[in-house]
């Protein structure tokens, strides 16, 4: 990983805690969240995983998962990183 890729990984990493703690006040139940990427494909190959305690907490989540994928994509929007929606999952532990 180049010097230029660690400062963009600290970004993303930085602004997705952002979002997971935000995330975390607004949905009980709610985890975690990782992502992947190929530097070299930024906005392609961006996946942000969201994960919820139990399959019951993911569904009671449901009717928030758009205002959640919404927090998730201005956190991103910030760092000059868009990704569609679909990027962002959600799975239960």
């Amino acid at each position: 990983m180049t010097k230029t890729q660690k400062k963009r990984d600290k970004q993303i990493r930085l602004v997705l805690t952002n979002a997971c703690e935000n995330i975390k006040k607004i949905v009980k139940g709610f985890a975690y969240l990782t992502h992947t990427i190929n530097f070299n494909d930024e906005e392609k190959t961006l996946t942000v995983r969201c994960y919820f305690d139990n399959p019951l907490a993911l569904d009671a989540a449901s009717p928030l998962l758009t205002q959640l994928v919404d927090i998730i994509l201005a956190e991103l929007r910030g760092i000059k990183l868009i990704i569609k929606p679909n990027q962002v999952l959600f799975l239960a532990n």
